[in-house]
């Protein structure tokens, strides 16, 4: 009986011996080194808590978007996360010289929160305050492209402004409150014109409304309700705009016209609109954090990030 017993473990060892030690060696060092790449992948990966705007460089060469835990960059079909400091940049707009923002100073900044309004002129690295540091946080507020006019809608009475509409010709020296007759809606976004001051433009549940007089009087353009994007074209001659498709207005003629549009489900909507100043490029961002990307003034589209993650 022993005998037997022995001979069956012997035959057993003989069945298990090192060729299908080697495979079995092989076989897990792909997996672990496959689920090791995937790791390294999803920590590599360029993710976006929020999304709180959208713009070029006025080079042309990378796309930038503020986040709630600082900006994020892409260039040459990689995204990046800027080596500059952190803060959650609110109310985002990019110009020919950089941006003007609000928000609130990042962890360690000796920024005062929050950040009223804040301009940079060096991509982040450094911020420079204008105005209502540690008194207002500005949601809603857009700056020209070139004459650098910023227009803020105030939600509640701080140390100058009373809430409602109002703008400044002079880094936030001085301010003017637009009456802003003429809008319906909860306004969703503003723009301005890149060289005329005077010229502003209002997304809203209403609808899309543009004024020429420094905001005093909106008309409605088109019929389209809601409106939850708006951005003036760098060379000032249209606005894009949409909801859950884009579209375009001349400004010259008045004339709206519909633009190729990426799909975009009944659960998400626009949520930002940049025009690249130097390229025919066009990017869009929704709120659910996809961003899509054109290369010929909207006649194509690549996603480039998805749910919040950039795509290299």
């Amino acid at each position: 009986m022993a005998k037997s017993r022995a001979g069956r473990k012997k035959q057993s060892k003989s069945t298990f011996g090192p060729k299908q030690i080697i495979i079995i060696a092989v076989v897990s060092i792909v997996i672990f080194g496959l689920l090791y790449l995937t790791r390294q992948l999803a920590g590599n990966a360029v993710a976006f808590r929020d999304i709180h705007g959208l713009s070029f460089s006025a080079d042309g060469n990378q796309l930038i978007v503020p986040a709630h835990d600082g900006l994020r960059t892409y260039e040459n079909g990689q995204w990046h996360v800027p080596d500059v400091p952190v803060h959650d940049y609110m109310g985002y707009s990019g110009t020919d010289a950089g941006f003007y923002s609000s928000g609130h100073p990042g962890p360690g900044s000796n920024l005062i929160n929050p950040l009223g309004l804040v301009r940079s002129g060096d991509g982040g690295e450094s911020i420079q305050t204008l105005a209502f540091a540690g008194e207002t946080d500005f949601h809603l507020m857009s700056a020209s492209y070139e004459s650098h006019a910023v227009y803020v809608l105030n939600p509640r009475q701080n140390s100058q402004l009373s809430p409602g509409l109002h703008y400044t010709l002079d880094e936030g020296q001085t301010w003017t409150q637009s009456a802003g007759r003429g809008v319906s809606g909860n306004p969703l976004q503003l723009a301005v014109h890149p060289t005329e001051a005077n010229t502003v433009a209002l997304a809203t549940e209403g609808g899309l409304f543009l004024s020429n007089d420094y905001g005093d009087s909106f008309v409605q353009i088109g019929n389209l309700v809601p409106v939850s994007a708006v951005s003036f074209d760098p060379n000032g001659e249209r606005l894009l705009f949409g909801y859950q498709s884009l579209f375009s207005y001349t400004l010259a003629d008045a004339q709206i016209s519909p633009s190729e549009t990426p799909t975009i489900s009944n659960q998400d909507a626009l949520g930002y609109i940049a025009i690249n100043p130097v390229s025919e490029q066009i990017a869009i961002a929704t709120f659910n954090k996809d961003i899509y990307l054109s290369s010929d003034s909207g006649q194509s589209w690549e996603t480039i990030a998805e749910g919040g993650i950039g795509k290299n």
